[in-house]
């Protein structure tokens, strides 16, 4: 073959066969979707197929990927379902799309899975131990929050906000924790209002609400 043809011919080849770049595409995932309750421990785990993706990485962690337990799958495959059989409790399952030259972020959702639904505790009030109301702190403390469990709850939404929620400038703080006590430091002064508030898979409680300052 002459040498020119036969540089077209690899010219070819390379356009061919070029890796299309799906870095920036989204996985979809349909089920289970975020916050929800599975009651079937034959849990079906089903996303959109993503253009140009040769496979998907599947991961599931209990009770979270930030607190992980336990990492009970870590598998790659070409569909966009997978089955797995799990026990009760809390997780966390993320996939992404694959092929041989990129991958996209991981699309992440939270689900339980319960065999009896949760209970509803938007009744209940969150009961407040530190720090007592009205409480005064300097710019040097570090001020812990703490609040009694609440039974039936998966989570607690805690949040600071200055100088108070009705009109707030400023969300210091806005996180979702599983533990029942937040610690802060270095804050300037000011008057400031916190909140916390108990969640499971159905139900919430209402914001119990407290005021402190900073001078």
């Amino acid at each position: 073959m002459p040498i020119l043809a036969l540089a077209l011919s690899f010219t070819g080849c390379e356009h061919i066969t070029e890796v299309e770049d799906i870095s920036d595409k989204i996985v979809v995932g349909l089920a289970p979707q975020n916050n929800t309750i599975v009651t079937d421990r034959d849990v079906v785990f089903t996303w959109d197929t993503v253009e140009d993706a040769e496979n998907y990485k599947l991961q599931i962690a209990t009770p979270n990927f930030a607190n992980a337990a336990q990492i009970v799958t870590d598998s790659t495959m070409a569909v966009t379902s997978f089955t797995k059989t799990l026990s009760s409790g809390n997780y966390e399952w993320r996939v992404r799309a694959e092929n041989s030259g990129y991958v996209t972020a991981y699309s992440s959702y939270e689900f339980i899975l319960s065999e009896s639904p949760p209970k509803d505790i938007s009744n209940e009030t969150i009961a407040i131990t530190a720090p007592a109301n009205n409480a005064t702190f300097s710019t040097t403390d570090t001020i812990n929050f703490s609040w009694e469990t609440l039974e039936d709850a998966d989570k607690y939404v805690f949040q600071i906000a200055t100088p108070d929620f009705d009109n707030p400038t400023e969300v210091i703080e806005d996180e979702i924790i599983t533990e029942t006590s937040f610690s802060k430091s270095n804050m300037t002064e000011g008057s400031y209002q916190w909140r916390v508030k108990a969640k499971n898979a159905g139900y919430e409680t209402e914001y119990t609400v407290q005021s402190f300052t900073i001078q």
